[in-house]
C-alpha cells in the first residue's frame, strides 16, 4: 500500500510540474532591443528600443527620457517614457508619480492637461512645427511667478495658445518636437527595412488607422486579388477614412464575382451613407447574380429615395446584361 501511495504522489508531482512548465511556456514574452540613440539638443542621449511581439514582429518602440524642457527655472526636468507605433506615430507616454509633469510654478499636470498633451503630441501636423523656441512667447506680456521670488516668465504667444497646455508652453513644445522629429522618422525607416508579408497582414488586421492605410499602400497591384476578403472587410470595418481607400483598391473583376458582390451588398446597412453610395456606384453596369438582385430588392425600403432609384437602375442594367 505504501509503494502505491508513493507512486501516486510521484505521478501527482509530475502532473503539477507539467502544468507549471506549460503555464510558463504559454506566457507571452516581450523582448526589446536598442536600435538607435538620438541626441536631444546635441548632448542628451535618447535610446530608442524596439519591442517585438510573440511572433517576433515589431510591436512598438519606446524611449526613457530625462530631459530639460524649460528655458528658465520655473519647471523641473522631465522624466518620461515615450511610446511610438511601428510607423513612428505617437502612442502614449507614462510618468512616475514622483516625477509628474509640471507647469508654471511647479504645478502638477491635471488629468485634463494630460489628455490635451496627448492629443497635441498625436497631431504630427501641429503648427508647432513652424515655430522656433524664441517665437513662442509674447514679447510684451509677462507672467510673474508666485513660487519663485522675483521670477518672471513671458506669456504664451496667442497664435499658438490652443496648441499647447496652458502653463506648460516649453514642455509641450519640446516634447512635441521630440515625439515628431528625427526619432519618428528613424523609427519608420527602421520598420520599413524590416518590412515583410507577415507585417503587412498584421497591419491589415489591426485597428490602427495608420497601419491599415500603410498596408493598403504596400499591396502590389498584381497581388490585390489575393487580398479581396481583407479589402471587403475594411470597407465596413476600416478605421477613419480607410474604407474609402479600401473600396478604391477592390479590383473590377471582384465586383462581377457573385460571392464578393453579395458580401459587399450585405455591408450596405453596416456603413455610413457616403459609403453606401460608393458601393451602389460600383455596382452600376455590373452583371449581378440572382442572389445579389434579391439582396438589393430587400434593401430598398431601408434606404433613401435617391438610393432606391439607384438600386432600380442597377437591377435594370443587370437584367439587360443578363438577357444579352
Amino acid at each position: 500500500m505504501k509503494q502505491t501511495s508513493n507512486l501516486r504522489i510521484l505521478i501527482l508531482v509530475a502532473i503539477l510540474e507539467g502544468l507549471c512548465c506549460n503555464q510558463v511556456r504559454a506566457m507571452p514574452t516581450d523582448s526589446s532591443t536598442v536600435i538607435f540613440t538620438e541626441y536631444l539638443k546635441d548632448q542628451i542621449p535618447a535610446k530608442v528600443e524596439l519591442v517585438l511581439d510573440n511572433h517576433q514582429l515589431p510591436d512598438y518602440y519606446f524611449s526613457k527620457l530625462n530631459t530639460p524642457v524649460c528655458e528658465d527655472s520655473l519647471c523641473y526636468l522631465v522624466k518620461i517614457d515615450l511610446y511610438w507605433d511601428v510607423l513612428g506615430n505617437f502612442m502614449d507616454y507614462k510618468t512616475a508619480t514622483d516625477t509628474a509633469l509640471t507647469k508654471f510654478d511647479h504645478l502638477k499636470f491635471t488629468l485634463e492637461d494630460h489628455q490635451k498633451l496627448k492629443k497635441i503630441l498625436g497631431n504630427n501636423a501641429s503648427v508647432l512645427l513652424d515655430y522656433q523656441a524664441e517665437n513662442l512667447l509674447d514679447p510684451v506680456l509677462k507672467k510673474k511667478s508666485e513660487a519663485v521670488a522675483d521670477a518672471v516668465a513671458g506669456a504664451t504667444n496667442t497664435s499658438i495658445k490652443d496648441e499647447v497646455v496652458e502653463g506648460a508652453l516649453f514642455s509641450t513644445y519640446t516634447l512635441w518636437h521630440i515625439v515628431n522629429g528625427p526619432i519618428s522618422q528613424k523609427i519608420k525607416a527602421y520598420t520599413e527595412a524590416k518590412y515583410s508579408t507577415k507585417m503587412l497582414q498584421k497591419m491589415l488586421f489591426s485597428e490602427n488607422e495608420h497601419y491599415q492605410y500603410y498596408a493598403l499602400q504596400k499591396i502590389p497591384q498584381k497581388e490585390l486579388p489575393q487580398y479581396t476578403q481583407e479589402l471587403i472587410r475594411l470597407v465596413a470595418h476600416g478605421a477613419g477614412d480607410v474604407p474609402y481607400f479600401a473600396i478604391e483598391k477592390i479590383p473590377d473583376r471582384t465586383w462581377s464575382h457573385p460571392e464578393y458582390q453579395l458580401q459587399l451588398i450585405k455591408q450596405i446597412q453596416q456603413v455610413p451613407f457616403q459609403m453606401q453610395n460608393e458601393i451602389l456606384n460600383n455596382l452600376q453596369n455590373i452583371k449581378l447574380s440572382e442572389e445579389s438582385i434579391e439582396a438589393l430588392e430587400k434593401l430598398k425600403g431601408t434606404l433613401r429615395t435617391n438610393q432606391q432609384q439607384k438600386i432600380a437602375t442597377i437591377i435594370s442594367n443587370s437584367q439587360t446584361l443578363l438577357s444579352q
